[in-house]
């Protein structure tokens, strides 16, 4: 294999990684707006698509999202989220409730939960660095998402 072979296929298999987190970034900005209206989670989806995600991938500079795993996801979370909140609920300290959550660490510890415990098509390892990543980057700690997730894959 040549050196300009080689590049490509780096380039492919970063490409792949990026359109993955791309899609887990989406999920979380479709949920977070979905706590703040009652609308059926195909419209919110749909909406999404339409008016914020080719702005996505200009700024992430990629072409399109992993749609698969963006709408398993999503929709995932949003027909399982009672489940959800109570594992998290449990893993919670008994001095932090639920409700002191932001809306954004709420959709984040959501979608990595859901990944976690009923999808499971990724290692924990991969889908707790990229949810600690995406708290990060939206202003969240990163060591109190870590602390929740490590006991949520136990």
């Amino acid at each position: 294999m040549n050196k300009t072979q080689l590049n490509i296929k780096d380039n492919v298999r970063h490409n792949s990684i990026i359109k993955k987190t791309a899609s887990r970034i989406c999920s979380t900005q479709v949920l977070y707006g979905a706590s703040f209206v009652q609308k059926d989670i195909d419209y919110l989806i749909k909406s999404y698509i339409d008016n914020y995600l080719p702005s996505i991938l200009i700024e992430l500079g990629i072409k399109q999202i992993d749609t698969d795993l963006f709408n398993s996801i999503t929709k995932g979370v949003y027909k399982n989220i009672l489940s959800i909140d109570n594992i998290i609920c449990k893993h919670l300290s008994k001095n932090w409730g639920f409700n002191r959550l932001s809306e954004t660490e709420k959709s984040v510890l959501r979608l990595a939960t859901y990944e976690l415990c009923f999808d499971k098509r990724f290692k924990k390892i991969t889908i707790i660095n990229e949810y600690i990543s995406i708290i990060q980057s939206f202003g969240g700690n990163p060591n109190f998402a870590n602390g929740i997730l490590e006991n949520i894959s136990k």
